[in-house]
């Protein structure tokens, strides 16, 4: 499978060896080629300058156009359109910003999926929906990592880590943004010191550029939601920690 680069050169090749057919000179063939060239060169590129710019330099002749199709091989050869990217690649800051409402947003999937009011002529039935409960951390970590995996295919869990004095597992980590999510759920006999204890060694620990802490609060055990993410929002070490809490309103 040939890259989009390698694509243009081989277009712009083909369209080098059909100048040579022309006879010196303007005649209406070519200014008929230069034409459909130039549709050609706004596809190839999704850029209608490059195409105004080859017709507007071919007027003076074939060796315009002949010198105007081996720059732009010079240009896509030394990566002047490199930052073509895949339409499926997600870059850095987009890649923060789809992390960070999956976060924020979790609660909202839990209450479309399994606390809202089925379709009557569906055959998922709330009954059978209402038997499915996050009980542990273990339970939030399968239900955020079914959200993100189909966005990030190559996120991981449970990937284990050497801390140098112990071992850690991530548990879910995305190797190409240095991104590990860690994942929480309070419990009844957890205190909120505690809490905060597992998050500080936890970003102390770990090696990663970004740690995100998401925090499903389901024995409510924070008092102040807004400034305990404030506390737990900051730049540690060069690595950029990261604090959602969610608080269900019905706990499931």
């Amino acid at each position: 499978m040939t890259t989009i680069n390698e694509d243009r050169l081989q277009v712009i090749t083909a369209l080098q060896a059909q100048i040579q057919s022309f006879p010196q000179g303007q005649s209406a063939d070519f200014s008929r080629w230069v034409d459909t060239t130039s549709r050609i060169l706004e596809r190839l590129f999704s850029d209608q300058s490059i195409a105004q710019k080859f017709v507007l330099l071919t007027s003076a002749g074939m060796l315009q156009a002949q010198l105007y199709l081996e720059n732009l091989i010079t240009d896509v050869n030394t990566g002047l359109f490199d930052d073509a990217k895949a339409l499926n690649e997600v870059d850095e800051a987009h890649f923060h910003l789809i992390i960070s409402r999956v976060l924020h947003n979790f609660d909202k999937h839990i209450y479309e999926m399994y606390q809202k009011p089925v379709h009557g002529n569906g055959t998922l039935k709330l009954e059978s929906l209402g038997d499915i409960s996050l009980g542990n951390e273990y339970d939030v970590q399968r239900l955020l990592y079914s959200l993100l995996r189909p966005i990030f295919p190559e996120a991981r869990v449970e990937v284990p880590t050497d801390g140098g004095y112990k071992g850690y597992r991530f548990d879910i980590f995305i190797d190409s943004y240095e991104t590990v999510i860690e994942v929480k759920c309070t419990r009844p006999n957890m205190s909120e010191r505690k809490l905060t204890e597992e998050i500080g060694s936890d970003a102390y620990h770990y090696p990663k550029k970004h740690i995100y802490f998401s925090i499903y609060d389901k024995a409510k055990i924070i008092t102040n939601v807004d400034a305990f993410c404030k506390n737990y929002n900051r730049t540690h070490d060069s690595k950029q920690i990261h604090t959602i809490v969610i608080q269900p309103i019905k706990i499931i």
